[in-house]
């Protein structure tokens, strides 16, 4: 086995995904302490552009160029990552804790009978010992995991985990190639993707969600103006979406997207655990509800008690003086 880092690059319309950057840059960081290489893992078709731009980002670029890999579908995917993993054998595979990894990872670890730490937020070494950071019980308890047998290990982090950083580098482009059959019991019908010119949930550095207090559709209104003002974006609880009020892509919590901005603002949600496993591991938390002895202020590092239509206006116009003085 080498000591390599794999980092399973994600794209979305084309472009590599946020969080793949912040992978490769932590992947970098512990290849450099562990004198390594760290490796971007490209799968699709016509993607040269895309590994020219990985090429500042990791010491190699293994791309799979195919037909057959335009679109993810988990049997091609699982069968041109398990070659790799199989050829080059690397220490540990990153990958981003979305719905595409979620649907990947665990496949390859039970093929390749490789273990697997999903939903990760932190990494840390000392020496060639690796330490995976993983919450548990709806981020109630913080474990840390250690991996014994010597074995490959596969990882998959929430986005916005680590920060990115250009290294600079000229990595090496490496082309392969490889024999991808499609299952031929699967038949793909169409893609039918929603027309959303939001900013990703995930990887939302603000997010302001709001919950069964906000009374009704009409008045998320509140919460888009002030996402837009602070370049992020407005979730909902999944009682706000069962209701109809939200579509299931705003949805943050275990049913919905996992999610870990730099600033959360709750807004009338009470705080159930299905919630805040989904952003329990926000970097500041800030809640505003009227019932003080709501469960979402055991997560906050702030908290208001006070009505949201009496606070929002307030926040509101805060924000657009601050941002007119910038």
């Amino acid at each position: 086995m080498s000591k390599d880092i794999f980092v399973f690059i994600e794209r979305k319309d084309g472009a590599v995904r946020k969080v793949s950057f912040e992978l490769l840059s932590k992947a970098k960081e512990i290849a450099g302490n562990i004198s390594s290489d760290s490796y971007a893992i490209l799968v699709g078709h016509n993607i040269k552009e895309t590994a020219d731009e990985l090429k500042a980002y990791a010491d190699k670029i293994i791309v799979v160029d195919k037909e057959i890999l335009q679109e993810y579908r988990w049997d091609t995917y699982t069968q041109a990552m398990e070659y790799l993993v199989k050829k080059y054998n690397p220490k540990m595979v990153f990958g981003a804790s979305t719905a595409t990894g979620k649907d990947l990872f665990p496949r390859l670890a039970a093929r390749l009978e490789m273990p697997i730490v999903s939903d990760a937020i932190g990494i840390d070494f000392e020496g060639q010992e690796m330490k995976i950071k993983k919450p548990l019980y709806g981020g109630k308890v913080i474990s840390w995991v250690t991996f014994s047998g010597g074995k490959n290990t596969f990882v998959t982090f929430r986005p916005n985990t680590f920060s990115i950083e250009k290294k600079m580098l000229n990595g090496e482009i490496i082309e392969e190639t490889m024999d991808v059959q499609k299952d031929t019991r699967i038949n793909v019908l169409g893609i039918h993707k929603a027309n959303i010119k939001k900013i990703d949930l995930q990887e939302a550095d603000f997010i302001i969600c709001g919950g069964r207090g906000m009374k009704g559709p009409e008045n998320f209104q509140d919460l888009e103006e002030i996402a837009g003002i602070m370049g992020g974006r407005a979730g909902a609880s999944r009682a706000v979406v069962d209701a109809k009020w939200r579509d299931y892509d705003d949805q943050v919590g275990k049913s919905g997207k996992t999610v870990s901005p730099k600033l959360y603002i709750g807004c009338g949600i009470s705080g159930a655990l299905h919630h805040t496993m989904g952003m329990d591991t926000s970097k500041v938390i800030v809640a505003i509800n009227k019932d003080p002895n709501a469960p979402i202020f055991q997560y906050a590092d702030y908290g208001i008690v006070d009505d949201i239509f009496t606070i929002l206006p307030v926040l509101r116009e805060g924000l657009k003086k601050a941002k007119e003085e910038l």
